[in-house]
């Protein structure tokens, strides 16, 4: 099968593509990125996209599925690019995808906490839950991933971001629970599982992340 992937260059966007890669049910991983990852691969399919809002000169048949990973946190810009980046760009780029590709599943990562009804004070939760709630009226196939803190491993390597201070009480949190953290690793093979086969539910709290098997 042929995928599209987003946010290959983040932490938990390059870890599907590693895995993406060595998977032997993936025929090419096409890669929609402003600019290049600087990684060959017989797999691997650069799309230089230069505004995630207009699909219009790019080609995007021919695809089963899509990992949508590309996010950014809110305390990192202003509400309105984090909405542009958080929202428009999702739904942009799943209209395109679906127009091109009818039965392509739309894999969108997206957090603990998002609320569909945007109840929730923080932004986050609101505009998250607003894109998942406008992608599933789309009528086509589409899962929403609701991790919580996505700790690294030996496999995914460390974080880069600030969010990193937080691994030891992550670690801590998953012996005591498992609603409150989940292994890089383990949310790849669970979106990359969800891309290739589809599940019976269309959203995956992080318990359920957890416990999937491929």
């Amino acid at each position: 099968m042929k995928i599209i992937l987003t946010g290959a260059t983040g932490f938990a966007g390059g870890e599907v593509l590693r895995q993406a890669l060595l998977d032997p049910e993936i025929e090419q991983v096409t890669v929609l990125t402003r600019r290049t990852l600087g990684l060959s691969h017989a797999k691997l399919k650069e799309l230089i996209v230069s505004d995630f809002l207009d699909y219009s000169s790019v080609d995007l048949s021919g695809h089963d599925a899509c990992i949508w990973c590309l996010g950014v946190s809110q305390t990192q810009v202003r509400e309105a690019e984090y909405i542009r980046i958080t929202f428009d760009y999702t739904l942009a780029a799943a209209r395109a995808m679906y127009a091109a590709n009818p039965p392509l599943r739309f894999c969108f990562l997206s957090g603990r906490s998002a609320d569909p009804d945007e109840q929730q004070k923080a932004l986050f939760a609101r505009i998250k839950g607003r894109a998942e709630r406008q992608l599933a009226e789309l009528g086509r196939p589409a899962f929403f991933f609701r991790p919580a803190y996505i700790r690294p491993t030996a496999l995914s390597g460390p974080r880069k971001d600030l969010a990193r201070f937080f691994t030891p009480i992550g670690t801590l949190l998953s012996l005591l629970s498992k609603d409150f953290s989940v292994d890089c690793d383990q949310l790849a093979r669970c979106l990359l599982g969800v891309a290739k086969h589809g599940s019976n539910v269309s959203v995956l709290e992080n318990r359920a992340i957890r416990a999937w098997q491929a």
